[in-house]
């Protein structure tokens, strides 16, 4: 008998200790303005890499004053538009690799695409169904996209730039 009430007890307190732990959460959604990333010239056959930041203020960006701590729970990639610009003369383009990074995050992958990229046309790319840590790049402030991508003629000297505005889904805890 004592040893039922002990265990009735102890499994009560682990239910309370882990409800309390959950706390409320709200979920946020949030988008980037259009930035533009970036491939500086001479670019050359195969891989190449082209880097956009956003820098942003937490806090102003989720409607909270400086005040009220943030604290995220998690985040994710919803949705992401790639666009290539028009240029002169643009070499033929394909495949990308769409990742970012912070300061306190390692390089995360978010999505892929893989066919033909062609000027003034959006691109969805295939989201990743695991994208870890990326609550901690939204508390540092900044963030750093990078597209890879494949040229596939020898060599193209000026830059190459694509349109980029990505949507995230943000879990606030209250």
């Amino acid at each position: 008998m004592k040893k039922n009430v002990l265990l009735i007890l102890l499994m009560g307190i682990s239910i309370t200790f882990l409800a309390s732990c959950s706390g409320e959460t709200e979920k946020l959604t949030i988008n980037s303005p259009e930035l533009q990333l970036s491939a500086e010239g001479p670019l050359f056959e195969g891989a190449n890499t082209a880097t956009a930041s956003w820098e942003f203020n937490l806090s102003e960006l989720i409607g909270k004053s400086e005040a009220e701590k943030v604290s995220i729970k998690n985040a994710k990639l919803t949705q992401v538009e790639i666009i290539l610009q028009d240029g002169e003369e643009l070499p033929g383009i394909e495949k990308m690799v769409f990742e970012m990074t912070s300061k306190n995050t390692p390089m995360t992958r978010l999505g892929l695409y893989e066919g033909k990229i062609e000027s003034g046309k959006p691109f969805g790319l295939s989201l990743a169904s695991k994208q870890e840590k990326l609550a901690s790049a939204f508390e540092d402030g900044k963030i750093t996209f990078v597209g890879d991508f494949d040229l596939l003629e020898e060599e193209y000297w000026d830059d190459i730039l694509f349109s980029l505005k990505a949507t995230f889904e943000l879990e606030i805890k209250k």
